[in-house]
């Protein structure tokens, strides 16, 4: 989960983060979908992540996502408030 716009520079935080977790999932066999309402942040560059949704960023978007592409699991970013607040 992204954390989209919040204040200058927090962006670049989570998008090195989250493509970091991109990378190190992928070498360790694993499928990656990024949700993101931010679309200009390298995490969201489809040569990145396997499925990317530009979508906001809710509670129940999040499980839609989820659900409809039967996750393992849910790493969220802590780059700002909304993902702090899914947490």
């Amino acid at each position: 989960l992204g954390s989209g716009a919040y204040r200058i520079g927090s962006s670049i935080e989570f998008d090195w983060c989250g493509v970091s977790c991109i990378r190190a999932l992928r070498q360790m066999g694993f499928k990656s979908t990024m949700v993101n309402y931010n679309p200009e942040t390298v995490s969201t560059d489809y040569d990145e992540c396997d499925r990317l949704y530009f979508e906001e960023l809710s509670r129940e978007r999040v499980l839609d996502i989820y659900e409809r592409d039967s996750a393992d699991g849910v790493i969220i970013s802590v780059g700002g408030q909304i993902p702090n607040g899914l947490a």
